[in-house]
């Protein structure tokens, strides 16, 4: 009689035999399944006593070697695997390019996502600075220089002026700043309470400060660069030289094209700017006309005149502050639109002739193609879209006119070859199923081009069609040209009818 021992392991040694064979495919499970207990019982025999019992090195030792059967099938399938017909259908499917596309497009747009300089971007086309606002200066060649005295500023100020409607005024200066435990360098501008009001730019976070401190406004690439782009800055406390002031908010990203290339503003009152500042301390005096002012402008060629300090006459020109801003629409609309127009020239926009058999493909196979190469031509315009920003963008925090250059230019090359490798693509692609035919077989003599067509043919795997495509243009076969296969052909194929 056998131990319960010998039971327990015996029941657990055939069970490990039969879960192995449920990995060998089902044709060869059975025969697979009784060679592995013949063995084992002729193992078993192998290591039986004088009294027919086991030990339990000798159980053990018989337990590992049926663990070994799960090696054996794993083998058995594998070359079933290699063995068995390939599954034709897998080659060239039409979802394997779009899967890439969609891949590249969400990677492109992630990383875009991440560039604070898009953002940058985007404010600098919706924040723009009040086109009335002008920089007054009193050089002649319109050069962007601190020029008008902050005395004169006050003068002007709280005297009736006949051209000038409202007047704000600032002064920039290198300055040590102390935010948190960080010592920092930046231009500070000291400028009028009003300055922003009359650029016509709303601050984004602002912070309503009754503590009596100094209010300082971020510039956006500042507030990136040594905030890190903080959204809870606001009303924080900064030092700045040997007072302190509170951070009121954060410029968009148009505001910084101020002349001085300002980092802060701190805002202060004309009562306070003519404590801090020297009376002729020059600075940069913005100013918005009245139509007088507009008028006078206008009939002399951008200048106007008026008194200075010593009530004698100056000419004074003015300069617009804000430069053109496209916006990332507008450029990417204008790079799309360039390489529609280019991909002609570059690229043969047939598919190639049909109308050489009288085979006609069916509305929903025509449809299924067309939408086909939409669909590719959608993705390579939103990869052109979020790829010209990372390639503009990946190294400056800030917009910049270069980057928007850069934008344009790479927008436009990546849409021109993206279109012209969907139409290559999209000829090779079978009228049918949209597999891509494969199998290239040179056909005819280059000596008989004009008796015999010469040139490649390939095949549908799926049986559908034949591509031949002309080694040398001629005039009586000038573009390739897509043959029919009958169903007489289909039982050379592996996965016919599969789309």
């Amino acid at each position: 009689m056998k131990s319960p021992s010998d039971v327990a392991f015996s029941a657990l040694q055939r069970t490990a035999l039969h879960t192995a064979s449920l990995l060998v495919p089902a044709a060869e499970r059975q025969d697979w399944r009784c060679e592995w207990l013949s063995e084992l019982w002729h193992v078993r025999s192998s290591y039986l006593r004088l009294d027919d019992t086991l030990s339990l090195q000798s159980q053990s030792e018989i337990t590992w070697f049926c663990l070994g059967a799960f090696s054996d099938a794993l083998c058995v399938r594998e070359l079933a695997t290699a063995s068995g017909h390939p599954r034709s259908h897998m080659h060239g499917s039409a979802a394997q390019p779009l899967l890439w596309l969609a891949a590249i497009l969400l990677l492109c747009f992630l990383i875009t996502s991440l560039l604070p300089g898009v953002r940058a971007e985007r404010e600098a086309a919706q924040f723009l600075v009040n086109p009335n606002a002008l920089i007054i200066s009193e050089a002649a060649d319109h050069s962007w220089k601190p020029s008008i005295p902050a005395g004169l500023y006050l003068n002007w100020k709280y005297t009736h002026q006949r051209f000038f409607q409202d007047l704000a005024f600032y002064h920039v200066s290198r300055e040590t700043a102390h935010a948190g435990s960080a010592r920092i360098l930046w231009n500070v501008a000291r400028s009028s309470l009003n300055l922003f009001s009359l650029l016509g730019v709303p601050l984004k976070q602002a912070f309503d400060d009754n503590s009596g401190l100094p209010s300082v406004v971020l510039s956006n690439e500042t507030w990136i660069r040594s905030f890190a782009g903080d959204p809870s800055v606001t009303g924080k406390v900064v030092r700045i030289g040997n007072s302190n002031a509170r951070i009121a908010g954060v410029a968009p990203a148009a505001a910084w094209q101020l002349p001085g290339a300002p980092d802060v503003w701190l805002l202060q009152s004309d009562t306070q700017i003519a404590t801090d500042l020297p009376y002729k301390t020059r600075g940069f005096l913005v100013a918005q006309l009245s139509e007088r002012g507009l008028d006078a402008m206008q009939q002399s060629g951008d200048s106007i005149s008026a008194h200075n300090l010593e009530d004698m006459l100056i000419d004074l020109s003015a300069t617009p502050i804000s430069a053109p801003v496209e916006g990332p629409w507008n450029l990417y609309g204008f790079a799309l639109f360039l390489a529609l127009v280019a991909l002609p020239a570059v690229s043969s926009v047939s598919l190639g002739e049909t109308q050489m058999t009288n085979h006609r493909i069916s509305s929903r196979e025509g449809l299924r193609r067309f939408c086909f190469l939409g669909g590719k031509f959608i993705l390579v315009a939103g990869i052109g879209l979020f790829a010209s920003f990372d390639i503009a963008y990946c190294y400056t925090a800030s917009f910049s006119p270069a980057a928007e250059c850069l934008q344009l230019v790479s927008c436009f090359a990546i849409c021109l070859f993206g279109f012209r490798w969907a139409l290559a693509d999209q000829r090779h692609r079978c009228p049918v199923c949209l597999r891509r035919v494969t199998n290239p077989a040179s056909v005819g003599l280059a000596s008989r081009t004009f008796l015999g067509w010469n040139g490649t043919e390939m095949i549908c795997m799926g049986g559908h069609t034949l591509l031949h495509v002309p080694a040398l243009p001629t005039s009586w076969f000038s573009d390739q040209r897509w043959l029919y296969l009958d169903s007489s052909w289909q039982f050379l194929f592996a996965d016919p009818g599969i789309y």
